[in-house]
């Protein structure tokens, strides 16, 4: 689904914007997200989206080379961490924030992120760990979030992925973000819906956000 929502749950702090992107090229997106970045925006903005079939390389990985014939393509990105997949089935969270408008230290903006999103699944019963030196989330030792963030001018772009039932035979091709383990999908541990997880994630995001 396409469009955006505004949400401001208090006076005198900078308005943050929610879109929903759908299915999106990940070169354009990726051109887009810069571009708002440059213009340094008076909101803060979370994109939704998931991505076509694609392999990007964080500003870590030293050994992979970039080759965008290849199917999916492998594509240098700016972020941080090592190569891993994005592709349908796998729901995205770009965060553009404002960091000096923000409730809490931006150096601990990743693992914001990723407690905010361990307690999400904590209120389904899902059990999982948090690692931070190799950023995600992890189910039974397999990995079923990544983090890879990138601040610029005081504005924080890139984000956090969430495999749902995204093609693990395509991301268990590679070691993603560099570790020896498998990636698994959400809807193999509970039932629920893309939507409603969705949901419940820009919640926690947005208390994030614009906590009192």
């Amino acid at each position: 689904m396409a469009g955006y929502s505004i949400r401001k749950f208090r006076e005198n702090i900078m308005e943050l914007k929610v879109e929903y992107k759908g299915l999106t090229d990940y070169e354009s997106c990726s051109a887009e997200m810069k571009q708002l970045v440059e213009s340094r925006p008076n909101y803060h903005s979370i994109w939704v989206l998931e991505h076509n079939p694609v392999f990007t390389i964080g500003i870590s990985e030293k050994e992979i080379e970039e080759d965008k014939k290849l199917n999916p393509p492998l594509i240098k990105t700016d972020r941080g961490g090592k190569i891993t997949y994005h592709g349908p089935g796998q729901k995205i969270f770009y965060f553009i924030l404002n960091l000096k408008d923000v409730p809490f230290r931006p150096t601990d903006l990743t693992k914001n992120i990723l407690q905010k999103s361990s307690d999400t699944l904590n209120q389904y019963g899902l059990a999982n760990k948090i690692n931070l030196e190799d950023p995600g989330i992890y189910v039974e030792n397999k990995k079923l979030a990544s983090v890879g963030m990138r601040i610029k001018r005081n504005y924080s772009y890139h984000g956090l992925s969430i495999n749902f039932d995204t093609n693990l035979s395509t991301f268990n091709t590679i070691k993603p973000c560099g570790l020896d383990v498998e990636a698994c999908n959400l809807n193999q541990y509970i039932d629920i819906s893309i939507d409603e997880l969705t949901s419940d994630l820009i919640h926690a995001y947005t208390e994030l956000v614009q906590a009192k």
